[in-house]
């Protein structure tokens, strides 16, 4: 675990203190659960064990762009627990090749999803703090989700971070 710390501290150039800490260890866990999934078989997608190694992958992607991190990270990381635990793990070794671009393309996917759907945010949130507003619409949740492909469960997250909630209920009703 603390060589993943170590090699993400490097990566975003951060030392892994406070709230950074926090992000490396989400990110550091969720490497290894993404390598070993992959190498189960499975691969990231919208259903079944897909949609739960996506979500994982999307969470410590996410983490990355918290400390900094615009480019594919997390397929380095795994890297690093191919190499610590493929003698315990040899499917690891023998899958490398795949686990490792099946995590880039996904994050490559990602991060252009993040970057769009951040920026569409940005401008739904200076609309709400103009209009004195605390709730993101179901309707706006609906544009970032069905527009951008931004998930929902990741805009609850970003607009809590800024002291926001997301109308839920209006969202399910435009999906």
């Amino acid at each position: 675990f603390i060589p993943l710390i170590a090699r993400m501290a490097e990566i975003c150039g951060r030392k892994p203190e406070g709230e950074d800490r926090i992000s490396m260890q989400v990110i550091a866990d969720h490497a290894r659960a993404v390598a070993y999934t992959v190498a189960d078989g499975a691969i990231p997608s919208s259903s079944d064990s897909g949609y739960v190694v996506r979500r994982i992958l999307r969470r410590a992607v996410r983490h990355g762009h918290l400390l900094g991190v615009e480019e594919p990270f997390l397929y380095r990381i795994s890297e690093l627990v191919i190499d610590e635990m493929s003698e315990a793990y040899p499917e690891l070794g023998e899958r490398r090749a795949r686990i490792l671009d099946v995590i880039r393309k996904e994050e490559e996917r990602f991060l252009r999803t993040l970057a769009s759907g951040l920026q569409v945010y940005a401008d739904f949130k200076a609309t709400m703090v103009a209009e004195n507003r605390t709730e993101l619409t179901g309707e706006e949740a609906f544009k970032l989700h069905d527009t951008f492909g931004f998930p929902v469960d990741l805009t609850g997250v970003v607009a809590e971070e800024d002291g926001f909630t997301v109308d839920m209920a209006g969202f399910k009703t435009c999906m």
